[in-house]
């Protein structure tokens, strides 16, 4: 007997995984305006000699952001794992939670390459704009995953626009 999700069980974990997505931007900027950037300054581990190191304010809060990273991962994978349980299954869900898997894992490496580079201004941004892909992403899975059954009879395709409005 294969497991089932719900609807309403599948829009939880849409909306854990845009909370987690959010959580980590706003932890992300605390690193960016505290100019902890470098309080890890090597990657993966914090630096030469801990892979955690929290002796410093500006360590800690890198480190923060670092681990969390691992919570968002799971939240997004639990994501897909719900996109293929789900019955019935949203249109676009995975795609769409596929997409927040495909992002999370890029994030890592364009991080790991802003640390290499000692804060390049251009990796940043591309770090922070997969952010926001990311997040726009998270929530049209948050909302395809909220569309009432009763919307399937009068278009079975949702439009982008209509599910941002």
């Amino acid at each position: 007997m294969r497991r089932r999700v719900t609807e309403a069980g599948f829009a939880r974990v849409a909306s854990l995984a845009l909370v987690m997505l959010c959580a980590i931007v706003l932890t992300g900027a605390l690193v960016r305006l505290t100019g902890s950037g470098l309080g890890c300054d090597d990657w993966p581990n914090c630096n030469s000699t801990k892979f955690v190191d929290v002796s410093s304010g500006h360590a800690a809060i890198e480190q923060v952001n670092r681990l969390l990273t691992g919570v968002v991962a799971a939240a997004v994978v639990v994501a897909v794992l719900g996109s293929f349980v789900v019955r019935p299954v949203p249109r676009h869900a995975r795609a769409l939670a596929g997409s927040l898997v495909i992002g999370v894992l890029a994030q890592v490496v364009i991080g790991a390459y802003v640390v290499w580079t000692g804060l390049n201004p251009w990796s940043n941004m591309a770090h922070f704009l997969v952010s926001a892909a990311l997040v726009v992403l998270a929530t049209l899975l948050v909302r395809v995953s909220q569309q009432d059954s009763s919307r399937q009879g009068r278009s079975a395709t949702p439009r982008v626009m209509s599910l941002l409005f």
